[in-house]
């Protein structure tokens, strides 16, 4: 009886994670619509994921200066709401969770979300393996001339490879004399944007 009761108990829980995301959407104008449309588009896989479908709300409620209720009637951010929660909802990896709400907080906050790269932003998280991430950390975003991450060592080369593929870093093509152990690479633009958001 006990095992029948706590399994009772976390559906009991489970269920209400939902529902108390439905009450914080309906008590914000602009975030119902976008929680509206996410759950008819997502409904099933809300249900399978409702504590990080209310991670998302949650956060939404908690950050009132960035999703002021301009934004959140605002047609753009509400297809942005859509896109984000169904990538937030199917990500396992909790750190990168903490990231795609970073993002989405500088998409909310950005004056021009229709040229905020947020698809491009949650795509290329997506595919960066952790041991990418952690490199990301040790890269100098103020630094403009190529230069190497990691002088004198091979075995990071891969990663490297990984950030310049996603976008994040640029190769130096040119030609050097001598055996190089390390790309010289500079950071790109979009990179500067993306590392901001993980910090």
């Amino acid at each position: 009886m006990t095992k029948y009761m706590s399994e009772k108990d976390k559906q009991i829980l489970k269920d209400s994670a939902l529902v108390i995301a439905d009450q914080i959407a309906s008590a914000l104008p602009g975030l119902n619509i976008a929680w509206g449309l996410s759950k008819a588009l997502y409904g099933a896989g809300l249900k399978l994921r409702e504590q990080r479908a209310l991670e998302w709300v949650e956060m939404v409620r908690d950050n009132p200066s960035a999703f002021t209720e301009t934004v959140l009637q605002d047609a753009k951010f509400q297809d942005g709401f859509v896109y984000a929660l169904e990538r937030y909802i199917r990500e396992k990896n909790e750190s990168k969770r903490k990231s795609m709400r970073a993002i989405f907080l500088g998409f909310a906050e950005s004056a021009s979300q229709d040229r905020f790269e947020l698809e491009r932003m949650y795509h290329v998280l997506s595919i960066l393996s952790p041991e990418d991430m952690v490199i990301l950390k040790d890269v100098d975003v103020g630094r403009t001339d190529f230069h190497q991450v990691y002088e004198n060592t091979m075995d990071k080369n891969e990663n490297v490879y990984n950030l310049v593929n996603a976008g994040i870093l640029m190769s130096d093509y040119s030609s050097r004399i001598g055996p190089i152990a390390a790309p010289f690479v500079k950071v790109t633009m979009f990179g500067k944007e993306f590392i901001k958001f993980l910090k």
